[in-house]
């Protein structure tokens, strides 16, 4: 089975090779790396080359774009990349460290395990779709949140590695798009560039193609402190999440009216975990719960860091 490992990277040269590292150490298997250096100033594309020379059996191509942000770098890395035949694209941030080196064969069987028409898949975390999104004013019409117990600690029961849940919309990052995907359904919608609702858009797509989507959970490491490189803090995140997401009702309309909501459904496990992973596990989610807590002490009467939280990672960018 083939993988194409899609990196977006803005000036992360400080943690890049952790990151490459982490796709590295999985088991062997035919496997590119498309590291896409989006108007990077510092040293990143240096770091790529050092792990290239480093690993010389290791696929790793470079992609440039110049300052274009997430959504764009993804469809950069996707049209580079060999989407042919039968096989998987992982795309991922600069400050996602991958740390299952079964993460290719546990893919391999969860798709093989739930069948064809299990369509994008998170690994992170993910929600469905609010009744009547079509006509709601929310900016983020979703509900029914799941997070794999190593993300940010938002939500109550997470997902243990070697679990799976139906979702209507994967959130990422990290996140799975089959190459069938991208023969059928296509790349991202770029007019929703730069960032922001471009998972809720595909993951209609895929739902309007008769696709199921979901949240399948895998050891990974990515702190909020290492996120933000760009020099600018975002300030138009809000603005943004508001008009993509209306452009989604307008384009999806007859579907969202149709919809009827998705049943939360217990947790699927699709490779066994052991004691000791499952301890290792809680033990991170604690952790992010707790830290989640501590922030809220210092924001009571604003906005609930959670809150905030999940609106960054609904419009991430590097």
């Amino acid at each position: 089975m083939k993988f194409n490992y899609i990196i977006t990277i803005h000036n992360k040269e400080w943690m890049l090779e952790r990151v490459l590292s982490g796709i590295l150490s999985c088991e062997p298997g035919d496997r590119t790396i498309y590291a896409v250096l989006d108007g990077c100033s510092d040293n990143s594309e240096a770091v790529v080359d050092k792990v290239a020379q480093d690993y010389a059996k290791a696929k790793i191509v470079k992609v440039k774009t110049p300052d274009v942000h997430e959504l764009l770098s993804i469809n950069a890395g996707l049209k580079t990349a060999n989407q042919d035949g039968e096989g998987f694209n992982i795309i991922l941030q600069d400050d996602v460290v991958l740390a299952d080196k079964q993460l290719e064969l546990k893919i391999a069987k969860l798709y093989e395990q739930m069948g064809p028409k299990l369509g994008y898949v998170s690994l992170r975390m993910g929600a469905n779709l609010i009744e009547d999104a079509a006509n709601d004013t929310s900016p983020i019409p979703l509900k029914d949140f799941v997070e794999n117990a190593y993300g940010h600690g938002i939500g109550k029961e997470p997902l243990y590695p070697g679990q799976f849940s139906f979702r209507d919309v994967p959130i990422k990052s990290p996140v799975c798009i089959p190459f069938k995907l991208i023969r059928e359904i296509g790349m991202l919608d770029a007019r929703l560039a730069p960032y922001a609702h471009d998972d809720t858009d595909y993951a209609i797509r895929c739902l309007i193609a008769g696709y199921r989507n979901g949240v399948y959970a895998i050891k990974f490491f990515s702190d909020v402190k290492w996120g933000g490189t760009r020099l600018s803090a975002h300030p138009e995140i809000g603005r943004i999440q508001k008009r993509n997401i209306k452009y989604i009702r307008e384009w999806h309309r007859a579907y969202l009216e149709s919809k009827k909501a998705s049943p939360v459904t217990d947790h699927i496990t699709i490779v066994p975990y052991k004691a000791e992973e499952a301890l290792e596990a809680k033990a991170a989610w604690a952790k992010a719960q707790q830290a989640l807590i501590e922030e809220e002490k210092k924001h009571t009467g604003i906005v609930s860091t959670a809150k905030k939280l999940l609106g960054n990672i609904l419009g991430k960018t590097n």
